[in-house]
């Protein structure tokens, strides 16, 4: 694999256009691109088909939970998730899987858009630094926006890509521009298509069946607001996306 930068981002009508080509539904179409801001547009950026040079590919976006009721579990937060890293780092398509992460708080924040995993800056403290309210469907449309983008970039440039979205929270929105009708049309509309998995975990959250169906999102893991816990999501998240890298089929429980 080439050691080449990521290419820059997309300028707001290419991504559109992507977008366009990638998706059939207009309301899911409408909600994605009305999101392409900077930050999004930054979302979209990976390395290009030939320094990947791979014959497929699969893209990991992780959207994390940073508002203030996430701040006594910093600490297994970024364990967790650079353990996850670890984890597909050390699989045979490690080469092959690259990885996005926003989290979000009063509003969408990308943390850093998508690279190998065995490339990717590991999480730290200054980085993740829990605060404020819960943007949690602006920073899912952003997310799914970069997904989309990039993944149908990749494609129109030959290389097919299984595309998973993992969403963590430990509560309900309260801060987002965007409304869970643009998020659960979005989401319908992947979920048609093969190549997408949406997955949704409720840290702590007695209601993460309900959250995740008012957003879309099939794949539901529940948890207690516990450290063991969070290493409990992104281990069974590690295993599943290693299972979608491979082309395996789902366990009987789905995703997780």
């Amino acid at each position: 694999m080439s050691s080449q930068r990521p290419a820059s981002p997309p300028s707001r009508d290419h991504a559109a256009h992507l977008i366009g080509g990638a998706l059939a539904d207009p309301t899911a179409q409408r909600a994605l691109v009305a999101n392409l801001d900077e930050t999004v547009l930054l979302g979209c950026v990976g390395l290009t088909a030939d320094q990947l040079d791979v014959a497929d590919a699969t893209l990991v976006s992780v959207v994390v939970d940073m508002s203030g009721s996430m701040h006594s579990f910093a600490k297994p937060v970024i364990e967790s998730f650079n353990a996850m890293l670890d984890a597909l780092a050390g699989a045979k398509a490690a080469t092959a899987i690259l990885v996005s992460l926003w989290a979000f708080s009063d509003s969408a924040r990308l943390l850093s858009s998508y690279e190998p995993v065995e490339r990717k800056p590991r999480l730290v403290p200054a980085v993740y630094s829990p605060c404020g309210s819960t943007a949690l469907y602006d920073a899912t449309l952003a997310a799914m926006t970069g997904l989309v983008t990039y993944g149908q970039r990749l494609f129109d440039e030959g290389v097919p890509t299984k595309r998973v979205l993992f969403v963590l929270s430990d509560g309900e929105d309260n801060a987002s521009k965007a409304t869970a009708a643009e998020v659960r049309a979005a989401a319908s509309a992947l979920c048609r298509q093969e190549a997408y998995t949406l997955a949704y975990a409720g840290f702590g959250a007695t209601d993460a069946r309900q959250q995740a169906s008012v957003m879309g999102f099939p794949n539901v893991v529940e948890s207690s607001a516990k450290a063991a816990e969070l290493r409990r999501i992104f281990r069974q998240l590690s295993q599943s996306v290693l299972r979608v890298s491979q082309g395996a089929a789902a366990s009987a429980g789905g995703f997780f």
